[in-house]
């Protein structure tokens, strides 16, 4: 229905903008400079009424009807020689002018919205970061106070490990977006290799990817983040056929659940604090 409005007043814009060519083709002996400065004033119109909005392109258009009239008065009262006729055409074009377009723009605006609102409700289903296949924030967030309810209802250990990519901006822009992603892919898949099938892994943020360890220990998540120390600090991915090895700087820390720790924000929190301390 949405896209049948548009079509409907873009469709009427053209006929608008087709008759008034049109009329001024045809009497172009009779056109003079107003009728141009009229005609620019109307495609003016139509500007303020898409790109503003129809009340504003209404109101405009009133003001050059109250301009216009006026000008035909002083020239009907003083000059014999006036189209009457002709003014009173500009003065109907002026605000069908900005009607149509103003509306033409409300629709597409509510085409817009209505787009910007379904790809929201799209990006809340995702749950799954789609460079390294690791499950998202979102994820991370629903699962980590799943895991923090079940270690105290049973007493269990829980560790939280996060990862962190340093200066991940920076090595965008010397390396390429494409080659980081490969970079990050490549993370994931180590990641995956060092940790248990019950751990659950995400990927937090640009540069950060968690992992959820339930039933460890600290001193089991720290044999965990030592390993993935040594692994990740060298990538090395194919490029161009030819095997090539990046140097990165990478933080790990780990934090054992306790019952201080209120919720799974502060849990979070509290292990990227550890980060600094991660030399």
């Amino acid at each position: 229905m949405k896209n049948r409005h548009v079509d409907i007043y873009f469709l009427l814009l053209i006929i608008e903008i087709f008759s008034v060519t049109t009329l001024l083709i045809l009497n172009i002996k009779e056109v003079n400079f107003i009728d141009y400065v009229l005609c620019v004033l109307t495609f003016l119109i139509i500007i303020i009424s898409f790109y503003s909005n129809l009340i504003m392109g209404l109101i405009t258009s009133a003001f050059l009807v109250f301009a216009y009239g006026s000008y035909m008065l002083y020239k009907s009262l003083f000059y014999e020689n006036i189209r009457i006729g002709n003014g009173y055409f500009w003065m109907v074009i002026f605000p069908l002018s900005a009607f149509i377009s103003g509306r033409l723009s409300d629709a597409i605006n509510e085409i817009r919205n209505k787009n910007i609102y379904l790809e929201k409700q799209i990006s809340n289903l995702v749950t799954v970061d789609e460079i390294t296949g690791f499950n998202n924030l979102k994820e991370f967030y629903r699962d980590l106070n799943e895991e923090i309810s079940r270690s105290r209802r049973h007493k269990f250990y829980l560790v939280l490990m996060v990862v962190e990519v340093q200066y991940l901006e920076e090595l965008i822009s010397i390396y390429g977006i494409d080659k980081i992603n490969k970079i990050l892919k490549s993370i994931s898949v180590l990641i995956e290799k060092a940790i248990r099938t019950e751990d659950k892994r995400y990927r937090i943020g640009e540069e950060l990817f968690a992992i959820i360890m339930p039933n460890t220990d600290i001193s089991g998540a720290e044999i965990v983040r030592q390993r993935l120390k040594r692994e990740l600090e060298n990538i090395s991915i194919n490029d161009d056929d030819k095997t090539k090895t990046y140097k990165l700087d990478i933080k790990i820390a780990a934090l054992q659940y306790n019952d201080s720790i209120d919720n799974s924000f502060q849990f979070k929190e509290l292990v990227q604090k550890e980060l600094e301390y991660d030399i």
